[in-house]
């Protein structure tokens, strides 16, 4: 039977080796500050407020909404903006003969620009780098209405995206079929009399189109830093 003596001496062996060899250093467990935790769970659950815009390319309020206001907001704090775009507008569905066909308040020509939209929104597959493209498009850059193959190849070339995917795609059944999603979509709200029809949080934004900052920033319980510049 080992002594209770020589029993020391090898708990005080181990000790040693354990303590000398580096596999074996203490690991220092910091505790992080109870900030970092409440930091980390502001990254993760980023509060956002949605946004969403009914419209039709060809609409000159529409244009002007989309170049000005929506576009001031979508650059100044798209990232915090769930946003939702629906290009159908006024538009009417009717099946005739058994065929769903779609007329457009400014004719064929808008209908195949929201086609166009529509489409962007399905190829590029983030509504805050669509609305870039799509505004470039209604922003009739390169002469006409805007929104034609001829603006959506060229704001393809300045923002990287595939214009001729999204011009192939509209010129196709994926983009009638688009089209008549949203229609269903704008359907949902008979409330909507005219385009633009914005609503921010589901509640409609019924104020001068200036103002719509100073709506959306009093959306957010928490605020981002950018709305602190705006007067509301």
């Amino acid at each position: 039977m080992i002594s209770y003596h020589k029993f020391l001496l090898c708990l005080s062996s181990v000790i040693a080796i354990v303590t000398s060899d580096p596999v074996f250093e203490p690991r220092l467990l910091v505790e992080r500050p109870t900030e970092y935790y409440t930091y980390q769970l502001v990254q993760d659950m980023q509060e956002k407020v949605k946004l969403e815009v009914f419209y039709e390319c060809l609409c000159p309020y529409c244009i002007k909404f989309h170049t000005g206001p929506l576009i001031d907001v979508v650059a100044k704090i798209g990232s915090y903006l769930d946003i939702k775009s629906y290009p159908y507008g006024n538009a009417k569905t009717q099946v005739v003969d058994g065929k769903t066909e779609i007329v457009c308040q400014h004719g064929p020509a808008e209908c195949y620009g929201n086609k166009l939209h529509a489409c962007a929104i399905d190829i590029i597959q983030n509504e805050t780098q669509a609305e870039f493209y799509n505004t470039c498009m209604m922003a009739r850059n390169w002469g006409g209405a805007g929104s034609t193959d001829v603006d959506a190849a060229n704001c393809g070339k300045s923002m990287g995206v595939d214009g001729a995917a999204v011009t192939a795609c509209a010129q196709s059944q994926k983009g009638e079929d688009l089209l008549e999603y949203y229609g269903k979509e704008t359907g949902k709200h008979p409330e909507k009399k005219s385009v633009p029809y914005v609503l921010i949080n589901n509640k409609s934004f019924e104020d001068e189109y200036d103002q719509l900052m100073a709506q959306v920033c009093a959306a957010f319980q928490n605020p981002p830093p950018q709305c602190q510049e705006v007067n509301t």
